[in-house]
């Protein structure tokens, strides 16, 4: 996708989502912002409660303007809070070079928000690294709904894991 805006993430930030996040993109189960099913069929939940403790990031326009933006990831449990106009990401842990891939697939508040960004990084050039693939979004509607992303493995039209985020975008 080619974009004007990119996406930049403290390395100190991207290595802390990779160690917290390593499982996230590896496939064998499905996870919802708060709910996780592994490969194994064990459930466990988390209270995902409307929160704004997301890591933050600095998205940097075209024009060299500059702004924070929340990053939110399925392992956080939390709920997407912003207002209208505010900048947020979602990162989703992959790796790229396995053939496995991070789509949205829609959701509910996919009229709420517009992508802006779809940035992909790798931790290492060796084949199989972990990395992440990062969607940045402007809130643009007042209203709740979710957000989903599907992660395909090479070559397949069915998903090997979904994650789901609740959003939630208010008046400022």
């Amino acid at each position: 996708m080619t974009s004007s805006i990119s996406i930049r993430i403290a390395a100190a930030l991207g290595v802390a989502a990779l160690g917290a996040g390593a499982l996230a993109g590896c496939g064998g189960g499905s996870s919802t912002a708060g709910t996780e099913t592994g490969a194994a069929g064990a459930t466990s939940t988390s209270a995902a409660t409307p929160t704004n403790d997301a890591s933050t990031a600095t998205v940097t326009e075209a024009n060299g303007a500059t702004e924070s933006a929340s990053v939110y990831r399925p392992d956080s449990g939390t709920v997407i809070n912003e207002t209208l106009g505010a900048t947020f990401a979602v990162e989703l842990s992959q790796s790229a070079s396995t053939g496995y891939t991070w789509k949205q697939a829609g959701g509910t508040a996919a009229s709420l928000v517009d992508l802006i960004d779809e940035d992909t990084e790798a931790a290492g050039d060796a084949p199989g690294s972990p990395g992440t693939i990062t969607f940045a979004y402007r809130a643009s509607a007042e209203g709740s709904g979710t957000l989903v992303f599907e992660e395909f493995p090479p070559g397949s039209k069915k998903a090997s894991d979904t994650v789901t985020f609740e959003v939630s975008v208010a008046a400022p």
